[in-house]
């Protein structure tokens, strides 16, 4: 509340106020008159002087005051200046309807939800609105929803919609709101009442631009606000997996943003579904974070962190990647398993694969001899590896099915192999038909070495800043060779010897890859476990070939409402991406990326059918949307840029004036009865 003055130099008239003063000072007659006697009177005649000299009836003189003062404040005309209710809406005849329906309006209130009380609210404005009044609806939460075109006098059209109307997962984007608010009144001023929780920090001050837009075109905005008292809600606001004891740990942050200290049960799901329960205890305004221990094996993948709030459940979830945590089975079938282990084709190898024994991050190899080939399961192994295997004619449409499904086959060669044999199980996913066995040096002779690879391949790309130069030490003494080949989109030659020897070539075949490594993999025909690159290289080979079962592949984030854009490895390809409930979500391919918006958190992921996943994405919803506490108001922003807009004047001067007739008459009274 305050004080303005339309005359402020009336207040000059205030030295009006000496005047009482002076006449209460001025020499009196004194009513009683009496002879002067003896000189021994006289002290007692100074007293009663000095008594004359005080100020005579100190009560008529204050009332001659405040009138004098009354008339002063009158003439100067005040006005009492306070903060009153929104005015009236309906007058101008065009109204607006805007309703807040992002995730903070999901909050409950006394049984209902804060949307559900917007929605009853603004079902009543509408109908108790005057006759041929025009009304337009928008609604938002990521971006801003237009539902009638154009204003409209009936008003069916806007009370279907909002009994329709329920909070959803995204963000608040007033400013939005009011822009397309803006544009359906097109320039001539209306009403617009905004429906909102006004919950978070940033809404309101972002719209601000758009208020005072709006102000300026004569609108009137009129906040219609619905809150929780006090505010309350919890919610995950972070989830991450890191490293620590057994399988790592998952650290979850948790946020409460209620007036009151609070504990609540939460969990963490993996995506193999496992759960592991765990209790937070989190101060009234504050947050937490505690730590999970994970398994030492996980599947990779995607998963939750939750917590049980009932006040707002939608943001209780916080969706987060888990890699491949444990060992990541490989199949390996021996060709040759010698009569000692050191002497077996894969002792070199299974030692690459799983340098630790197999233990977290690492790689499990389920070593087989070829009969093993009958166990092999897709949704277990997703590389095999088959080491100077003699004839795989048994199993090689179990191999091709396999490799066109999504697996991954890598092809060792070694004495035991016969290219006739091979041509006739494998030609179908070989890169070239085997050739022969061809000796690349004399019996004694230190062999052929390879060239550098293409550090810019992915295959390759770890070794860009070191390690690149022992490739070269790798020598091989024999290699077998493949009939003649046109480099393609499909089959590549990644690795040569000098001279141009193929000796790693891959190709690619439906929705998995197959690489031939000319050579072998022991010491038979070349020197390649002995080099320091030949377990980084394995390990390479079997990420590349999407070794982590189940936790492979590209992992991105992505927030509800917001466009998600995930590269695809082949541009040729056409994925589809399938949501939480394993239902497919509008999506399509530009530029190499798969676009989609996810309308709801959870896991999401893209693939192609009848083939692992080429992606996962965890959708989580904007924390700052859990954040139900206001920070700022529509009604305060417009103070800021209007201060008369919601003030109430009242002219003072009428009052002041009676007020002063009071007083005279009041003091007039006094003196005559003092004076009777």
């Amino acid at each position: 509340m305050s004080l303005s003055f339309l005359a402020p130099l009336a207040a000059a008239l205030s030295v009006l106020l000496v005047l009482p003063v002076l006449a209460h000072f001025a020499r009196q007659t004194p009513r009683d008159r009496r002879s002067f006697g003896a000189m021994m009177l006289l002290q007692r005649v100074v007293k009663r002087l000095r008594r004359r000299r005080r100020v005579k009836d100190p009560f008529l003189l204050l009332l001659r005051l405040l009138a004098v003062a009354a008339v002063i404040a009158a003439v100067m005309g005040p006005d009492w200046i306070y903060s009153g209710s929104a005015p009236e809406f309906g007058g101008s005849g065009r109204v607006v309807i805007v309703v807040d329906k992002s995730l903070s309006m999901g909050l409950a209130d006394g049984g209902r939800t804060l949307a559900q009380q917007a929605r009853e609210k603004a079902i009543a404005v509408v109908e108790a609105l005057p006759a041929e009044t025009k009304v337009g609806l928008v609604l938002y939460g990521d971006e801003a929803e237009v539902i009638t075109p154009t204003m409209e006098a009936d008003p069916e059209r806007v009370l279907a919609a909002l009994k329709d109307l329920e909070a959803g997962y995204g963000g608040s984007n007033l400013r939005g709101a009011l822009l397309a608010a803006r544009r359906l009144l097109a320039g001539v001023p209306g009403e617009v009442l905004v429906f909102t929780d006004e919950a978070g920090t940033e809404m309101v001050a972002a719209a601000k631009p758009e208020i005072q837009q709006l102000l300026e075109g004569d609108n009137t905005v009129l906040p219609q606000v619905v809150h929780a008292e006090p505010p309350r809600n919890v919610a995950v606001v972070g989830a991450t997996y890191g490293e620590g004891m057994e399988g790592g740990q998952v650290r979850m942050t948790v946020a409460n943003y209620g007036t009151a200290p609070i504990e609540v049960a939460c969990e963490v799901t993996l995506p193999d579904g496992q759960v592991i329960p765990v209790f937070a205890a989190v101060g009234a305004q504050a947050e937490v974070e505690k730590a999970v221990t994970v398994p030492p094996e996980a599947r990779g993948g995607v998963g939750r962190a939750w917590c049980d709030d009932p006040d707002l459940p939608m943001d209780d979830s916080r969706y987060f990647h888990l890699p491949r945590v444990g060992a990541s089975r490989v199949l390996v079938v021996d060709g040759d398993p010698g009569d000692t282990p050191i002497r077996s084709e894969v002792y070199f190898l299974e030692r690459a694969l799983a340098p630790w024994g197999g233990v977290r991050e690492g790689l499990r190899p389920d070593v087989t001899t070829p009969l093993g080939l009958s166990n092999l399961d897709p949704d277990t192994h997703r590389v095999v590896f088959l080491a100077n295997l003699a004839d795989p004619r048994a199993f090689g449409p179990r191999l091709t099915e396999f490799v066109r499904k999504g697996g991954n086959l890598v092809i060792s060669l070694g004495d035991n192999v016969t290219a006739e044999r091979y041509n006739a199980a494998l030609s179908q996913v070989l890169p070239a038909p085997f050739r022969k066995v061809r000796d690349l040096a004399a019996p004694g002779e230190p062999g052929v070495p390879l060239t550098l690879p293409d550090t810019d391949h992915k295959l390759f790309s770890a070794f860009s800043r070191g390690g690149r130069s022992s490739f070269s030490k790798v020598r091989a003494q024999r290699v077998m060779t493949l009939e003649p080949y046109d480099e393609s989109e499909d089959v590549h030659t990644l690795l040569e010897f000098e001279g141009g020897v193929p000796a790693l070539v891959e190709r690619k075949v439906g929705n998995g890859r197959v690489l031939i490594w000319t050579s072998t993999f022991d010491l038979g025909w070349s020197n390649l476990p002995l080099q320091a690159m030949f377990m980084p290289m394995v390990q390479r080979m079997v990420s590349y070939l999407g070794g982590e079962a189940g936790g492979g592949g590209i992992r991105e984030n992505a927030f509800v409402g917001e466009l998600a854009a995930v590269a695809l490895p082949d541009v040729g390809l056409e994925p589809q991406v399938m949501g939480p409930d394993s239902q497919p979500v509008r999506s399509r391919v530009d530029a190499g990326k798969v676009l989609f918006i996810p309308e709801k958190p959870g896991a999401y992921t893209v693939q192609v059918e009848g083939s692992p996943p080429l992606a996962s994405v965890a959708v989580n919803t904007r924390i700052e949307e859990s954040d139900v506490r206001r920070s700022s108001s529509i009604a305060g922003v417009e103070r800021e840029i209007r201060p008369d807009l919601f003030a109430r004047r009242v002219d003072l001067s009428p009052y002041l004036y009676w007020a002063a007739l009071v007083f005279f008459t009041v003091q007039a009274m006094v003196s005559l009865r003092r004076t009777a």
